[in-house]
């Protein structure tokens, strides 16, 4: 499985912290010509941004490239980067008193991982494993809010810097191709050492709030164009690099004075590169646990509005539900307890997604290495055993024909119906079919179930001997 030895850790630890005690701030670690931008980089940002669309783009993407997106059902999210070897939360962990970062992470300590990290990566019997346990397509963060790229950037802070030569997003996206799975990428616009922007102020909470630099408006507005023009350049890199990306997992723009992202301009430049990509609606909806209404319309491919929350409706044709799997320490990032979330909760996020005709995106961080532990494993292995009998009621099957119409999750395919009796059901299902089923099945066993058909409702109740603490799937065939 690939797991690094007690030594290597330790090592590792140890080369950390003689790394932190050099730091005094985490700007140390960043070379300021490493965010000198290009004339011809900013011409051609204000060029896409300035662009005169004939019509508006078409949302969800109607390349037929882009349709396998509604039936993929489930992805995999894994937030990995520096912040991974001391099991911080990705970047927020960095901010004192943020209620929000899952255990404090000084700056230096964190930025201090850069020269040292040089992970032993291997993912692909993990990404193939979670193939085999009904997974369809992974994201990895390229990016994230703290500028770290996983790839040999032109621009900014990353691996390329340090350990010219190494290309992690490659080796991803060639072990996603390998095991069959679907390539995402999220990428952060925001990029927290970028200069102009912030300011050190903004990693403590007593004084973020007035962290922004004190610059002019035309200050404000150059420092805007040589940024769009670094991330333009990033999204190029990414998108062009690695042969087919599938899709794009956005994480907010933001900048002060902007109000309008040129957001149908960015997407069709996107598109340009990627025709068949599928993208986010982040690009200048920025999504936060204290903004969780964002800053502006959904505008994206699919829409990303249930962060952490199950959910509750279908808020457009195309939805993603992401959740984190793990919630013993490390936020987003890597769990070093390693503890998950019982199946009993994956179930019940995954059939609300579902249900309501949406995909489910659970995260679990790697650790340093880029590893997943024994425990993410066994999860896969009952996730794949249910499977075997069950799959078919969550993968690719569409959604419930009204919520009124049972007192369980209904999903359906074509004119079979599946009910989901969850952990938490007890109790007789009651689904209003207008229409007497042929056939009703628990699959998990493939015995016939005893109903009635009352009033246009068809009745059962499955014995609690039967019951398990995953999902019960009955099968009604009409």
């Amino acid at each position: 499985m690939y797991y690094i030895s007690s030594m290597k850790k330790a090592l590792i630890f140890i080369a950390t912290l003689l790394a932190a005690a050099n730091a005094t701030a985490q700007r140390e670690f960043v070379d300021p010509s490493w965010y000198t931008i290009d004339q011809a980089d900013i011409d051609r940002a204000t060029q896409i941004t300035s662009t005169h669309l004939k019509k508006p783009l078409t949302y969800p993407n109607p390349s037929k490239g882009a349709r396998w997106f509604p039936e993929a059902s489930l992805g995999l999210f894994m937030h990995w980067g520096i912040h991974s070897p001391v099991s911080a939360q990705p970047s927020w962990g960095m901010i004192k008193g943020y209620e929000w970062n899952s255990g404090y992470c000084a700056p230096e300590i964190y930025y201090g991982q850069a020269p040292t990290w040089n992970p032993d990566y291997q993912p692909l019997p993990y990404l193939k494993a979670a193939k085999e346990a009904g997974f369809e397509y992974a994201v990895l963060t390229a990016r994230h809010h703290d500028g770290y790229a996983l790839w040999p950037s032109k621009y900014g802070f990353g691996i390329g810097r340090y350990f010219p030569g190494r290309d992690l997003v490659k080796e991803y996206v060639e072990a996603c191709r390998e095991a069959g799975l679907k390539v995402g990428l999220y990428y952060s616009p925001r990029d927290w050492l970028f200069p102009g922007d912030l300011t050190d102020d903004w990693f403590d909470v007593k004084t973020w709030k007035d962290s922004k630099p004190k610059v002019t408006h035309e200050e404000n507005m150059a420092n805007y164009r040589k940024f769009l023009a670094y991330v333009f350049t990033q999204l190029e890199e990414l998108l062009t690099n690695y042969g087919k990306i599938d899709i794009l997992w956005l994480d907010g723009m933001g900048w002060r004075e902007i109000k309008d992202q040129n957001n149908d301009q960015v997407y069709s430049w996107i598109r340009s590169l990627q025709p068949d990509i599928v993208i986010n609606d982040r690009w200048a909806n920025i999504v936060d646990p204290d903004n969780p209404e964002g800053t502006s319309a959904r505008i994206g491919d699919f829409t990303t509005p249930f962060e952490c929350t199950k959910p509750t409706y279908r808020p457009s044709e195309w939805f993603e539900h992401c959740h984190i799997w793990t919630h013993g320490g490390g936020g987003w990032g890597h769990d070093r307890t390693q503890t998950f979330r019982p199946l009993s909760w994956f179930f019940d996020e995954y059939v609300a997604s579902r249900s309501l005709g949406g995909n489910f995106l659970p995260n679990v961080g790697p650790d340093g290495e880029g590893n997943m532990s024994e425990v993410f494993y066994s999860k896969l292995d009952s996730l794949k055993a249910w499977r075997s009998h069950s799959g078919e009621s969550l993968e690719g099957a569409g959604p419930t024909p009204g919520v009124e119409n049972s007192n369980v999750p209904l999903t359906t395919r074509g004119t079979t119906i599946y009910a989901h009796l969850l952990p938490n059901f007890k109790g007789q299902v009651s689904i209003l079919s207008r229409r007497r089923p042929k056939n009703v099945t628990y699959l998990r066993t493939g015995d016939s179930v005893q109903y009635m058909f009352v009033g246009g409702a068809v009745v059962f109740k499955v014995p609690e001997g039967l019951r398990t603490r995953t999902d019960d799937v009955v099968k009604l065939t009409f």
